[in-house]
Formats: C-alpha cells, sequence, structure tokens
C-alpha cells in the first residue's frame, strides 16, 4: 500500500453511516484498543469557528510546554494536514514558519491505515455496520497521537456532534462550543433546535462547556434564543458548567491589517492575535478560558498562545502588495463575518471579490449578505469554482451576483471564469485599474488554488506572507 492507496481505502468508505449512534466507530475504536484513552482532549463543536478555536487551544497549550495531538477538518492541500503533533514552544516556532510542520508522514498514514481497514473488515462481518471515513480518519489520528505520547489532544467534530466519530470521549477536559449557524441542514435538521441539538450532543456529564454566545453570532434574534436554550437546558441536564463568551466580554483596543489587539472586560488584560476576523478575541478568550480553568497554562503562555496562532484561509493575508485576502466564508453566518471585517479592513479601497460556491448551499443569500453593504465598494466580481462536484457553475455564480447588484442599484464589472488560476489573474487585473483589494471568499475548497494562483502570479513581485 502506497499514500494514495491508503487514501483511496478511505475514499471508498461511506460517508455517512446508517447507523444512528456512536456505536459503529466505538466497535472500530475497540478493535483497535481505544487508543483515545491514553490522554485528555478538548472537544471543538458548532458551526463557524471551530479550526480557530482548536489553533488557539494548540498555540496555548503547546506555549505551556505540552505536547498536542491536533485533529482538524477538512483539509486545504494535503490530506496529512487534518493530523498533526506539535511538541511545546519549538515546534510551533516551526509551525509558523512553516504550515506543514507536525504533519503525520505518509509512512504513517499508510501504515495505520492498514491497522484500521483490517479492524474496519473486523467490525462489519462481527456486527454488519460499514465504517465511514471520518470514522477511519479519526482512529488514524487516535493511534497516531497515541504512538506519539501526546499529553492532549485538541479534536474539531466533523459534521455535526451527537453521532460524531470523535463523539465516543466519556469526559473531555473541557468542551468548545463555537459560533452557531446553519449548515449541513440535510443531516442536521431544518431548525436551530434540531441543529443545536445534534451540535450539544458532544456535551458530557459535569464537563466545563465554553460557548460563544448565540446572540452575537449573526443569527436571527429568535435563532439566537433558541440556541442559547437548547444550550443552557443540556448542560443543566448533565449538571456542566456553562460559561458563555462574547462581545460584551472583550473590548477592541486597535484592529487592522496587521491583527487586534484587546482587552478582557473581566480581568483587564490585554491580548494580541494575528488573526483578523472581528470574532476572533471570542475564540481566543473561549481557549483561553478553557485552558486556565483547568489549570494547564500560566497567563504567559496564554498570552504568547494567543499572540501566536495562525489559522490558514481564515481572513489570510496572502499578499501585502497587491493586498489579496483568502478567507474560507462557505455559509451565511460565514459571509456576514466576512462582510463586517472587509467593512473595517477595506478601509476605504474598493473590493473586487473572487467567489467560489456550492450549489446545495444557499447561495442567493450568501451573495446578498456579502454584496449588498453601502460601506463595501464593489469594483468587480469574478465568479469561478471550487474543485469539487458540488460546485455551483461559474456562469450561474455570476449570473446571480450580477442581478443582486443591479437590484441594489450597484455596478461592478462581473466576470465568470471557471479556471482559478485565470480568475484570479482577471481579478488582479480589475483591481489594478480600480486599485483596490482582492477577496477571494466562497469555500475554503478554493483555498489550494488561490494560495497556488497567488505564488504563481506574483512570486518575487509580491509581499507574500502567511500572516493569519
Amino acid at each position: 500500500m502506497n499514500i494514495n492507496d491508503a487514501l483511496n481505502t478511505i475514499n471508498k468508505a461511506e460517508v455517512f453511516g446508517a447507523s444512528l449512534s456512536c456505536d459503529r466507530a466505538l466497535s472500530l475504536y475497540r478493535h483497535l484498543g481505544d487508543p483515545w484513552r491514553y490522554m485528555e482532549s478538548f472537544h471543538v463543536a458548532c458551526t463557524n469557528g471551530k479550526g480557530s478555536i482548536s489553533s488557539y487551544l494548540t498555540h496555548i497549550l503547546c506555549q505551556a510546554g505540552h505536547k498536542v495531538g491536533w485533529y482538524t477538518s477538512p483539509y486545504l492541500v494535503r490530506f496529512n494536514e487534518r493530523i498533526r503533533v506539535l511538541d511545546g514552544p519549538s515546534d510551533l516556532e516551526r509551525y509558523d514558519a512553516d504550515l506543514t510542520t507536525g504533519e503525520i508522514p505518509d509512512a504513517d498514514v499508510v501504515r495505520l491505515m492498514g491497522t484500521v481497514g483490517k479492524a474496519a473488515e473486523a467490525v462489519a462481518e462481527e456486527t454488519g455496520m460499514n465504517v465511514t471515513q471520518f470514522d477511519m480518519i479519526t482512529a488514524v489520528a487516535f493511534l497516531w497521537f497515541k504512538e506519539q505520547g501526546c499529553d492532549y489532544a485538541v479534536l474539531e467534530t466533523g459534521l455535526g456532534g451527537r453521532l460524531d466519530s470523535t463523539n465516543i470521549l466519556e469526559k473531555p477536559v473541557a468542551v468548545l462550543m463555537a459560533s452557531p449557524g446553519y449548515d449541513h441542514m440535510d443531516r442536521l435538521g431544518n431548525t436551530m433546535a434540531e441543529i443545536m441539538s445534534e451540535k450539544a450532543g458532544v456535551i458530557k456529564y459535569e464537563t466545563p462547556v465554553y460557548a460563544y454566545t448565540p446572540s452575537d453570532a449573526l443569527l436571527s434574534p429568535d435563532d439566537a434564543a433558541v440556541a442559547h436554550g437548547v444550550l443552557v437546558e443540556r448542560c443543566r441536564e448533565l449538571s456542566a458548567s456553562l460559561t458563555f463568551v462574547g462581545y460584551d466580554d472583550i473590548e477592541i483596543l486597535e484592529y487592522g491589517r496587521e491583527g487586534q489587539r484587546f482587552r478582557s472586560r473581566h480581568t483587564g488584560h490585554e491580548y494580541s492575535t494575528k488573526l483578523l476576523g472581528p470574532y476572533q478575541p471570542i475564540y481566543a478568550m473561549q481557549s483561553a478560558l478553557a485552558i486556565s480553568n483547568a489549570g494547564l497554562a500560566d497567563m504567559e503562555a496564554i498570552h504568547r498562545g494567543i499572540e501566536t496562532t495562525v489559522w490558514p484561509a481564515r481572513l489570510e493575508v496572502l499578499s501585502r502588495s497587491p493586498f489579496i485576502l483568502l478567507d474560507g466564508a462557505h455559509n451565511l453566518q460565514g459571509m456576514l463575518g466576512l462582510k463586517d471585517a472587509l467593512c473595517r479592513l477595506s478601509d476605504g479601497d474598493p473590493v473586487v471579490f473572487v467567489l467560489g460556491l456550492f450549489a446545495d448551499k444557499d447561495y442567493e443569500k450568501m451573495l446578498r449578505a456579502l454584496l449588498t453593504d453601502s460601506n463595501i465598494a464593489v469594483a468587480g466580481i469574478v465568479s469561478t469554482e471550487p474543485p469539487s462536484e458540488r460546485k455551483l457553475d461559474a456562469e450561474t455564480l455570476a449570473k446571480t451576483a450580477a442581478e443582486i447588484l443591479v437590484h441594489n442599484g450597484r455596478e461592478a464589472t462581473v466576470v465568470a471564469e471557471a479556471d482559478i488560476d485565470a480568475a484570479l489573474e482577471k481579478a488582479l487585473s480589475i483591481a489594478e485599474e480600480s486599485k483596490a483589494i482582492v477577496c477571494a471568499c466562497g469555500s475554503l475548497y478554493l483555498a489550494a488554488g488561490v494560495k497556488s494562483a497567488v505564488h504563481d502570479l506574483l512570486g518575487r513581485k509580491a509581499e507574500v506572507c502567511t500572516c493569519s
């Protein structure tokens, strides 16, 4: 078996299991000796911001000297990104300079997938249940973290919570609930009550929970109240302490294209982060509280961890001259958050958007959220296509965006270009003519193509950076 064979084994497995329980994953892990039991874990769930929270947690824990297994999804460029181990401040320094640091090597993916594949066959034979792709990947992560002797694991749920492959933890150090929103409604439900009930399924008995304040999550007041109520009730049932963190808990001191500085209103401590989303201080404080209250880091490590945190493709600055942003906003709440950030980051400059969306999203509503704010001058839109069968074709996207602009009395150049390289080249041309910045967004699946295009088109001529 080589790496392609290993990945093909995963890809041939079912995406979603038939069982409405975690029994399938439990059976698989039991065959592997329950490797998840050999370390304590932080469990991160909900809709928007899981990756940012997991990065803050990992950076703070490493700055405090711990060895951390970090499990995320999806990957941007390489499968190996999803599973990595970082050991202390020295590994963090290397990671911040080279984002491949700590990734599980190909040889170990192959070796461990051989083990997991045999266990999956045994589970199917014994129980009649076929393990899923995410079950397999999670099993590889647990085995790798155990072999590497990790002190702690930081685990993101994949899609939901209650039925997620990671939801076999009996008592995490803490559960962190990111910003709630509407996504994956075909699997999780059509109402906020249904979606949040699935997400809150990761909360365990007497486990501390740190949750993003739903009223700050760009939801309707009714949906925010429902999300708040579900979390409160779930925590009450399980005697789990619940701490909400929102904008009322922080004071922004400085904000700009280099990052932001903020103060905790409760402690008076000041922090800096390179991540540009206006919501990032909330994620940082959720992570800081979870680790501090568990007694796993002092204030110096927390400050350093927040200050050094990076997380690609989330309002990531790919180039400063010309100024190019990449953001994986892939649902309505993500687009609303991006819009709020651009109102500040554009600094009066017009914006050229490179847009690539999925056809199974509510893309019209997403586009209206992004393109109708009078505080953002739209100089141009270049529609493209993310590399996925779920992609919305560039022509339909361009037509929809143009109609929204016309309906709102706005004028801008709108071009359809399916090829990502050609789309970015066209966007840079429009930006140069109109003295605009460029923002690529709509799907995380665009990230690899956009990053590659920036490198190929600009190379040494651009002030290329990885600063968020």
